[in-house]
């Protein structure tokens, strides 16, 4: 009969705790009652806490913990969860600025510079001719941007940017100087060819190279 008694009374008593938490959870942050994981991803300072904000609904049945020590340990964690905001805008200006890095990379190792306006398109890109510098004997015959190798784009859409196909051609070229060592001029300046004459890259550069 006790023991029932004990039951009902932890049932009873579980129901209003969660409905106490609820109200508590509310009070302290709009989102925190949505978002109740963002809870236990902040960190705790002892054992009771963890335990608490771990999950704060069941807390006084798993921890033993006190409606004091919950609404005590909740407070600590909503100045924390309150911290959390201005972290992900901080992140979030920190991946920002790394984009705007690596989209400055990207422009200065492609053959078109960002305020791309025309339709001239350079063939030897920066980055092949940053492996041209490396290779055994087509070193210093070419340049970034040479003037010497140009083809006429369809559009500015057609090139401008450093768009997918153009990290492909220029990756396939550098792989091919990679491969070929020994290459000379006239099998380099081939490759190129061959590849501009490809239908998709006619598609982009009706001319060729």
């Amino acid at each position: 009969m006790l023991g029932r008694t004990w039951e009902d009374l932890v049932r009873i008593n579980g129901k209003a705790l969660l409905l106490w938490m609820s109200v508590v959870l509310a009070s302290l942050n709009p989102a925190a009652a949505s978002e109740p994981v963002q809870l236990a991803q902040v960190t705790c300072w002892d054992t009771m806490s963890c335990c608490i904000v771990r999950a704060p609904q069941t807390a006084a049945m798993r921890c033993g913990a006190s409606a004091s020590e919950i609404a005590e340990a909740l407070k600590g964690a909503k100045v924390l969860h309150d911290a959390l905001p201005t972290e992900g805008v901080t992140l979030k200006e920190e991946s920002s600025a790394q984009d705007e890095a690596r989209t400055d990379a990207a422009s200065d190792a492609s053959d078109e510079p960002p305020n791309c306006k025309g339709q001239n398109h350079h063939i030897i890109s920066r980055r092949i001719a940053q492996e041209l510098q490396e290779h055994d004997t087509l070193r210093g015959l070419y340049e970034p941007r040479d003037e010497r190798f140009k083809t006429r784009a369809k559009d500015k859409e057609s090139h401008c940017g450093y768009q997918q196909w153009h990290r492909d051609v220029d990756k396939e070229v550098v792989e091919w100087l990679q491969r070929e060592r020994k290459a000379t001029p006239q099998e380099f300046e081939q490759k190129l060819r061959e590849i501009y004459n490809r239908p998709e890259m006619r598609a982009r550069f009706p001319d060729g190279y």
